[in-house]
């Protein structure tokens, strides 16, 4: 019988002393302060999460004084670790016949190519700019499949899934509102480690385990029907079987075919992900963190607002974790701070079509600065100030320029973050002393988009001034409004 055990055999994308490389579970775990994930942000993001649950529901640390003793270890409590993946290592075959990863034993036809598991393939009209699409498919290497697997349960859209004979939600051969997985519903945030060790934990805020919160290898393979329910906390989520899948290998152990159904289904997956969800990065009206301006300019100052602990400004547990941390003088004071936030972009309200997952690496300044209250605040509200500039600049064009109120943010010609692409990486860089250059860069930001091909003099000025003014007098005690989302 064929069989690919993700705990023994290499699959995991990592970067070693000697170079890229493919390691298992168990040796990632095993040498977590020797190897870094690596792949696109979306992959990483997705790994990072199954990690996240294996280590926590071994030996995630109950409180702070674990946690920094954690922190302090030079390796993973690896004793723990593996006696935990011991006890479960029949529920880490691909294959298995009873407990496939992440599947649906009881699925047993397959229904899709393996083109399914490429993600261009989950968009509407993406495959003209995915060429290898158009060919027939190739069978896929198992190692290759199980980091598509992973993807698939932590990225699908929702909108209409192929129907199983035996699921009565079924209605003619599909089934109806189905759910995107938890990434696709957030703006999901991981601080970046120097290894895996310190990237799990920087990303895993300590605390007991909810009641009933399993991850998926704890659980009986699903059956097949669709299932409506809600996560019982962060392990569930990390491992949501958002879709009933099966792949079925040849005999040399390629995935050749598989099965694709609807699976479990909350109610909102944004609010269930945002419940349970460290990473879930939020804004003052609790929904996705923008990323991106609305002329699509990105914007990396967007991270550091929620450092300041305000739900005015928006939340996110990890960042929260990670200034307590600070505090505690656990983190060096000279540690660069890194953010990777990642939003994932649909074609309809439904998200029933992906049409790209955005990537915003974002600097957060250094652990000294966010581990002193007052230095972090003033970091904060410098992280405020293009907001309050832009929405001047947006007001002002739209009353000199005769702009509709919708128009005006999604002009490129009047976004004031398309001018400032280093500055912000300088200012976190010392924002102490480097707080006059954000300003100038702002100011110089202002002069561009006030002047940018302006045949009307007048508007320009309007632009100008009261850009200006603004900066000049911030009111940094006002919650500051992010830009409204322009796609679902």
């Amino acid at each position: 019988m064929v069989s690919f055990d993700l705990l023994d055999r290499r699959w995991l994308p990592v970067m070693t002393r000697d170079g890229p490389d493919r390691i298992s579970l168990r040796t990632a775990l095993d040498e977590a302060h020797e190897v870094q994930l690596c792949g696109p942000p979306e992959e990483h993001t997705a790994l990072l999460r199954l990690l996240l649950a294996l280590y926590a529901a071994a030996a995630r640390p109950a409180d702070t004084d674990a946690w920094d003793a954690a922190w302090r270890s030079p390796r993973l409590e690896t004793g723990r670790v593996g006696g935990y993946l011991d006890a479960h290592a029949d529920r880490f075959d691909l294959f298995s016949a009873t407990h496939p990863f992440w599947q649906s034993a009881a699925v047993s036809e397959a229904n899709r190519g393996v083109d399914v598991l490429e993600i261009e393939s989950w968009g509407s009209g993406t495959v003209q700019f995915a060429a290898h699409l158009l060919m027939p498919a190739e069978p896929m290497d198992p190692a290759d499949a199980a980091v598509r697997l992973v993807m698939l349960q932590s990225w699908h859209p929702g909108g209409i899934q192929s129907g199983h004979g035996d699921d009565p939600a079924t209605r003619a051969g599909k089934v109806y509102g189905g759910k995107p997985a938890p990434l696709s519903a957030i703006s999901h945030l991981r601080i970046a480690g120097t290894c895996l060790k310190d990237e799990l934990l920087l990303n895993c805020p300590p605390g007991p385990r909810e009641p009933g919160d399993r991850p998926v290898w704890e659980r009986d393979s699903p059956g097949v029907p669709m299932l409506p329910r809600e996560p019982a906390g962060p392990l569930d989520l990390w491992t949501w079987p958002t879709r009933r899948v099966r792949l079925f290998p040849d005999a040399d152990g390629n995935v050749t075919d598989l099965a694709v159904h609807d699976g479990d289904r909350p109610a909102d997956p944004g609010a269930a992900a945002a419940r349970w969800d460290p990473g879930a990065a939020l804004n003052a009206r609790g929904t996705r963190l923008a990323t991106v301006d609305a002329a699509r300019h990105q914007l990396p100052w967007a991270p550091a607002r929620l450092l300041g602990g305000d739900p005015e400004s928006g939340s996110c547990a990890v960042l929260d974790h990670l200034v307590a941390a600070a505090e505690r003088s656990v983190l060096p004071p000279s540690a660069r701070i890194e953010a990777m936030v990642l939003r994932a972009e649909h074609t309809t309200a439904h998200r029933a079509a992906l049409t790209g997952i955005l990537p915003l690496r974002a600097a957060l300044g250094r652990a000294g600065v966010l581990a002193d209250p007052g230095r972090r605040a003033g970091f904060v509200q410098g992280a405020g100030l293009p907001w309050q500039v832009q929405r001047q600049i947006t007001r002002s064009a739209a009353d000199a320029m005769a702009l509709g109120a919708s128009a005006a943010p999604t002009r490129p010609g009047l976004s004031l973050a398309a001018h400032l692409t280093h500055a912000w990486e300088e200012y976190a860089e010392d924002p102490d002393d480097g707080l006059q250059e954000w300003v100038m860069a702002l100011a110089t930001g202002v002069e561009q988009v006030a002047g940018a091909g302006r045949s009307d003099l007048m508007a320009a000025a309007r632009i100008r001034t009261d850009a200006l003014a603004a900066l000049a007098r911030p009111d940094l005690s006002a919650p500051v409004a992010e830009p409204e989302e322009v796609r679902p």
